[in-house]
């Protein structure tokens, strides 16, 4: 499977973001809509199919999300606060996303299997989300998940946002 790339605040402060492949070539569309409810976002194949979306369920410190394929609910997702780090669990799929969700640095896993692994590194465009997905079935849900967790970062009070450190970015 070939890593997948997003432009880094493309999906926090733009309406739409291009997932691009290893080679620069464009997959698929993300739409975002947000504001202080119903934030949400919408994976579209480039020639207009809807694959998936995730949107809002509940406001809060802590907001959740619904996750949905073909018009189904798949899943859900909330931040489960740690002592080091946040959790997030995806109910109905039994994943657990850890890591340093601040930095987009950031594994989901399956019991002891990795879906999906993330990181910042530093392209000609600038800081670029770097996904890495194990199977070709869990794009669509894994790049939602991506979006919806960077929103996050934006959307958070000042004080937990921490500016991305140069010791964080990494050259391809």
């Amino acid at each position: 499977m070939p890593d997948l790339y997003i432009k880094h605040q493309a999906s926090a402060l733009k309406g739409v973001s291009t997932i691009m492949d290893d080679h620069q070539r464009p997959l698929f569309l993300l739409v975002g809509s947000r504001g202080l409810r119903q934030d949400g976002f919408s994976l579209y194949q480039l020639s207009g199919e809807l694959l998936g979306e995730i949107k809002q369920k509940s406001l809060g410190f802590s907001p959740s999300f619904e996750l949905f394929q073909n018009g189904q609910s798949i899943g859900s997702l909330q931040k489960i606060w740690g002592v080091w780090h946040e959790f997030v669990y995806v109910k109905n799929l039994n994943w657990l996303i850890m890591g340093d969700l601040i930095q987009n640095q950031y594994r989901i896993i399956y019991h002891t299997q990795t879906i999906m692994q993330t990181n910042i590194i530093l392209t000609s465009a600038g800081p670029t989300f770097k996904l890495a997905i194990a199977e070709d079935a869990d794009q669509v849900s894994c790049i939602l998940i991506a979006a919806v967790l960077n929103h996050w970062v934006y959307t958070q009070p000042k004080a937990f946002i921490h500016k991305l450190a140069p010791n964080t970015l990494r050259f391809s």
